[in-house]
Parts: C-alpha cells; sequence; structure tokens
C-alpha cells in the first residue's frame, strides 16, 4: 500500500514545475498628441519726433498755440503693419521735467485743455481719434498713415489756446507712443520709446472788447478826472484768454481828430491838449495814466480756462485843458493783452 502515495507525489511535484515555465502575456500600445506653436514677433517704437508742419516741414523744438504740428512715429513689426491694432501718441505738461516715464505716460487716460491730449490709430478702418477736453481749441489735422512700416505715423494736430506756457527747460511738454499689435503684445518701454527732446510752448493771448466805441458827449473844457459823469465812461466787458501769466493794458492814439493832443502826463497846460486815465476796477483811485505805447492797468493775470476771464469792472475817465476848440473830436483807444 506504499507505493501509490509515492506516485501522486511525484506526479504533484512535476506539475508545478510545468507551471512555472510557462512565459506571461506581454501587452503594449501607443498614441499620439499634436504639438502647434505659433510665432509673434513684438512690435517696438523706432522714436517720435515733433515736426513743424508750415513751410518746409522740420524737427520742431517749440510749439505755438493754434499752429499745427505733426508728432512722427516710426514702428517695427517684423510680422507687418496689419499685425497691428493701435498706436496711442500722448502729449502732456510735465511739470518737473525730464525724460518721460512709463508711469507717467500709463497714468494719462484724459484730455485737458491746459495739460493734455491723447491721440489713437486704430488699424481696422485706419482712423485716428483725439481725446481731448470738451469744448477745447486742441484739434486733429490730416493725418497719414503709410503704406507699409518703413514710413512714418504722421499724428497731426493743432495746439490748444491755453495749453500751459513753459520754456522747455525745467517745465517742458512730452512727446510719447505706444504700439499694440493683435496678439495684445505692446512695445517693451525703453529709451528708444519714446521722444526725449521735450518741447517749449511759447506764451499766447487773445483779448475781446465788447464795447466798439465810449462816448463822452459834450463835456467843458477844464474837466477834470472825476468818479463818475461827465469824465467817467464805463467800457464794459473785456475777456482775456491766455496760457500763462498776463498783463492788461491800455493805449491811446494821439492826436484826436488832428488838433486834440494826448497828454501823457495828465497837467493838460496847453490849450487842446486832453488825457485819460484808466483802470479795471471801475475806481479813479487805483487808475493809471494812458500813454501812446501802453501802460499796464493790471499785471496778474495768470493761465486761464478756454472761456478765459472776463472783466466786467473797466472804465475811461477824461480830463481837458482849460481851453479847447470848439469841435468833435474822436481817436483810437487801444485793450492788449501782453506776455506778464
Amino acid at each position: 500500500m506504499k507505493g501509490p502515495k509515492k506516485l501522486l507525489a511525484l506526479i504533484g511535484t512535476l506539475v508545478l514545475v510545468g507551471a512555472m515555465l510557462v512565459p506571461a502575456a506581454i501587452f503594449a500600445a501607443d498614441d499620439t498628441v499634436t504639438g502647434t506653436f505659433s510665432n509673434n514677433n513684438v512690435p517696438s517704437i523706432d522714436y517720435v519726433q515733433l515736426w513743424d508742419t508750415g513751410g518746409t516741414p522740420a524737427e520742431a523744438t517749440s510749439m505755438t498755440p493754434q499752429v499745427e504740428y505733426d508728432a512722427r512715429v516710426k514702428v517695427t513689426d517684423a510680422d507687418g503693419k496689419t499685425d497691428l491694432t493701435t498706436i496711442v501718441v500722448k502729449i502732456w505738461y510735465d511739470s518737473d521735467g525730464g525724460t518721460p516715464t512709463e508711469a507717467e505716460f500709463n497714468a494719462l487716460s484724459a484730455g485737458d485743455a491746459q495739460t493734455a491730449i491723447i491721440i489713437t490709430w486704430t488699424e481696422t478702418g485706419d482712423t485716428y481719434e483725439l481725446t481731448e477736453e470738451s469744448g477745447s481749441t486742441w484739434s486733429l489735422g490730416t493725418c497719414v498713415t503709410p503704406a507699409d512700416l518703413t514710413g512714418y505715423f504722421q499724428f497731426k494736430f493743432t495746439v490748444g489756446k491755453v495749453a500751459t506756457e513753459c520754456d522747455g527747460t525745467a517745465a517742458k511738454w512730452q512727446i510719447a507712443a505706444k504700439v499694440t499689435d493683435d496678439s495684445s503684445e505692446s512695445n517693451t518701454w525703453g529709451a528708444t520709446s519714446y521722444d526725449t527732446q521735450g518741447s517749449a510752448i511759447v506764451w499766447y493771448g487773445e483779448i475781446t472788447v465788447t464795447a466798439t466805441s465810449v462816448v463822452w458827449g459834450t463835456v467843458n473844457p477844464g474837466m477834470d478826472f472825476a468818479e463818475g459823469d461827465p469824465s467817467e465812461e464805463l467800457i464794459g466787458n473785456i475777456n482775456y484768454i491766455s496760457n500763462g501769466d498776463y498783463d492788461e493794458k491800455v493805449k491811446s492814439s494821439t492826436p484826436w481828430s488832428t488838433t486834440a493832443n494826448l497828454d501823457a502826463t495828465g497837467v493838460c497846460t496847453n490849450a487842446n491838449e486832453f488825457a485819460l486815465k484808466a483802470d479795471d476796477t471801475g475806481t479813479l483811485s487805483s487808475a493809471v495814466l494812458v500813454d501812446t505805447t501802453g501802460v499796464a492797468i493790471d499785471t496778474t493775470g495768470i493761465l486761464t480756462e478756454e472761456a478765459g476771464d472776463t472783466v466786467t469792472t473797466n472804465s475811461l475817465w477824461l480830463k481837458l485843458a482849460s481851453t479847447f476848440t470848439k469841435a468833435t473830436y474822436s481817436g483810437t483807444i487801444t485793450y492788449t493783452i501782453a506776455n506778464g
């Protein structure tokens, strides 16, 4: 009976060995994804220059209110002009001068008649838009878009009447530009991204006298300066517009009607001499004698808004020599706004 048991043990061992020798199954698989990238060249501003537009165009270092100028912008983009979306030119008054900064540029978001304008070129439609203060006298001229980027973008504009006066040394007007393409890439801000030249703006003044004449009527020889009629006549409103400090001045022609002579000393000792005093407060005590070259009646005028400053209390006083030929005399009285 012991023999069969040994046989079964042997068979079991053989089966186990056979199972260990059978190789395991191996499985392999793959899949793919598509790799894609596109290339966009970042645009840059080569330079911005201020040019005169009258006569032979040339680079300018100062501007005059109510005169047209040209901010020329050179752009580089290896993808061409159609890759661009906008070019923004900003022109602003910088009280501390120096080189314009990106922070100053970005902070400027609205126009101001005295201190800033923004001009935006848009590639779609090839349009130019001026951002200015409502009612200002800044204006946009006929701007020029180059056929390709070998040319210049010409942002033409007329300076407003009250663009703040400055000499271009300490304070100056800055001109800078920023370009953006259709991938929302903008020029990197650096030494070639803006105009470091700066610009002066010369003084500008404008005056409007409401009255067209002043009539004393019939007066007597020997009449002295005095408050009220018949010596004093009100002139009415005088409006002054200026981009800086200004003086109010007045002068008179001489003679009036050939034989009446202005005496700027106010003495009037000779026959047919007359004298005038003027003031912008309607007060004789602060009035000044009028001469033929221009005398200041106020020296405190400052930068105005576009609407200007209107003075309503303007008066003239008349004095006559004690001997005067009977006649009607007329001459010219000129009010002036002068650089203060």
